[in-house]
């Protein structure tokens, strides 16, 4: 049985003390915003932890974090990201607030910005956080905040919360288990699969011509039902990433919709003139008017005829680098479910003796990205970052490949994957020819 008195409370404060000291002489690029131009600003306290005989943290996680780690080399991290000049929050402040948003099981960050906001609900946050209530953040501060970090920053970040955990005696290596889990995005799936970011400017040649020839026919046969239809520009799919099988035709993408209506005199619209149509429909009393669509830009040629319209494609969605992935339906083992969004591979210390298995690395790829292939991948940020090796690596099927068992054995560990059959033949016939079953255990007609 392993001895836990290192791990009481004083005991890792104590040696909180000394780790502090060591991450802030190995993290200490300056700022270089002046104090003057913050909205906010982190210092570390620490405060009085309780943890009662039931296991409840007096105060809750963002109190018991906040009091025991020393938040300030995130600003060292992150300090070549910010300029001399301009108002900006502390980036402690709002790492911290991210932090604590996930810490209390916040369903999303609107959710959190609202009790942020609570004069009593938000106060220790704001406490802990160092922001004032003048200067409180909205959910477009955090945006901002992700985009300007990146994946990258975030790991170091990661990765020095990592050293820490070591440094307490918390973390041996000895025993890595990989997995990932999909998580959604954000933003909606609108229906197409292959979307790449040339789709953000989808061309289309002649379109003023185009628009102009059946307005001009709709006009010619007045019907009053035809006259109000809409009028639906479509183009090709341009994707590159669509399959080429002949059998799955491509797709015409709506990237224009026009209508026709009644025109108002005090506000007539600004496309009969661009279309060419101006005359036709001020005769008509009527307007030319865009339903749906999305410029992303205009040249206009020579003629009518080789004029250009790049169009945003209306099933491209905002998160261009989430995919479809497929997992298991928690509730029903049975059944199949498709996530739009991203998969997060981590690896995962497995601590028997202390009953812990904790977090040591992470690499986020697109929902419909292969796991296997970043199996090295993780284990490569831990010899970088933390220049250790394990014992033992465990891995479910997604992770059955050879060059996963090479370089486990080139690191001197046990790796023990799940089988993949893939699309193996196992009936009885063909083991008994090749002589052994999905396990590696001989197989012979007895």
């Amino acid at each position: 049985m392993r001895n836990l008195a290192p791990f009481s409370i004083g005991s890792v404060i104590r040696k909180l003390n000394h780790i502090h000291c060591q991450i802030s002489n190995k993290h200490n690029r300056p700022f270089p915003k002046p104090e003057a131009f913050w909205s906010s600003k982190y210092v570390y306290e620490r405060r009085y932890i309780r943890i009662h005989d039931d296991g409840r943290i007096e105060g809750g996680l963002a109190r018991f974090v906040s009091s025991l780690v020393d938040f300030s080399f995130v600003r060292s991290i992150v300090a070549h990201r910010y300029s001399l000049v301009g108002i900006a929050y502390d980036p402690v402040s709002l790492f911290l607030l991210d932090l604590f948003r996930h810490l209390e099981k916040y369903a999303d960050m609107k959710a959190f910005v609202v009790a942020l906001r609570d004069w009593e609900r938000g106060k220790h946050f704001r406490l802990y956080a160092g922001i004032c209530n003048r200067n409180i953040p909205c959910e477009a501060t955090f945006t901002n905040f992700k985009e300007r970090l990146g994946e990258e920053l975030y790991n170091q970040i990661f990765h020095v919360l990592v050293e820490i955990a070591e440094r307490l005696g918390f973390l041996s290596y000895k025993i890595i288990a990989t997995d990932g889990t999909l998580f959604p995005t954000r933003a909606r799936y609108k229906g197409c699969t292959w979307f790449e970011k040339e789709c953000n400017c989808v061309e289309f040649i002649g379109i003023i011509e185009n628009v102009r020839r059946r307005v001009r026919y709709r006009l010619s046969h007045p019907d009053e039902e035809a006259l109000h239809k809409e009028i639906r520009i479509k183009v090709e799919c341009p994707s590159s990433r669509f399959p080429g099988d002949a059998k799955i035709p491509r797709p015409k993408v709506e990237v224009l919709t026009l209508a026709l209506q009644d025109a108002d005199p005090e506000n007539p619209s600004i496309f009969n003139q661009i279309f060419g149509v101006q005359e036709e429909l001020q005769r008509e009393n009527l307007d030319l008017i865009v339903k749906r669509g999305v410029f992303t830009e205009i040249i206009l040629g020579d003629s009518a005829k080789t004029d250009s319209f790049f169009f945003r494609c209306p099933k491209l969605p905002r998160d261009m680098d989430a995919r479809i992935g497929v997992r298991r339906n928690p509730k029903n083992p049975d059944r199949i479910e498709k996530i739009f969004g991203f998969n997060a591979i981590i690896d995962t210390s497995i601590e028997s003796d202390l009953g812990l298995e904790l977090p040591v690395a992470c690499t986020v790829i697109a929902g419909n990205g292969e796991e296997g292939r970043h199996f090295i991948t993780n284990k490569k940020q831990i010899l970088d970052h933390h220049g250790k090796v394990s014992k033992i690596h465990i891995a479910d099927a997604k992770y059955d490949e050879i060059h996963n068992y090479q370089f486990s054995r080139s690191q001197g560990a046990i790796p023990i994957i799940d089988y993949n059959p893939r699309s193996e033949n196992l009936s009885p016939l063909a083991m008994e020819t090749r002589g052994y079953d999905h396990k590696g255990r001989p197989y012979a007609p007895c």
